[in-house]
């Protein structure tokens, strides 16, 4: 799995739900770390969480 590392999770998730990128977890947060999980055009699941 590949990760993106972003400062702000709730923005990002706009981002991609903006661009009607498929999402296939909705954002998790454990303390302070949060990540989601979205689909790229190819199938690949690939992850974006903050730093």
């Amino acid at each position: 799995m590949f990760n993106f590392y972003v400062k702000d999770i709730d923005e990002a998730y706009k981002f991609i739900k903006g661009n009607n990128i498929r999402i296939v977890k909705e954002i998790e947060r454990i303390g302070d770390f949060a990540y989601f999980n979205f689909q790229d055009p190819d199938g690949n699941v690939l992850m974006i969480c903050n730093d």
